[in-house]
């Protein structure tokens, strides 16, 4: 993982965090497992629009239609 320092506006606080596909591909497979669902059921919540917990929406914010598990 390579973390780029950016200061593009007038504050401190902007990191940009640069990860490979292989990178990303094993933390949402992690976060799956750790949220106990595939990708699948993951998606299924997703289009009925009903999640199983908050933790479930946010990993779909993060990677929902982002990758092919």
């Amino acid at each position: 993982m390579t973390v780029i320092d950016e200061h593009l506006a007038d504050h401190d606080d902007d990191t940009l965090i640069v990860v490979t596909a292989d990178e990303f591909r094993s933390a949402a497979k992690g976060s799956l497992r750790d949220l106990g669902l595939t990708y699948a059921e993951l998606e299924k919540q997703a289009h009925d629009r009903s999640f199983t917990s908050a933790q479930a929406h946010a990993l779909w914010v993060s990677i929902g239609g982002t990758v092919d598990l």
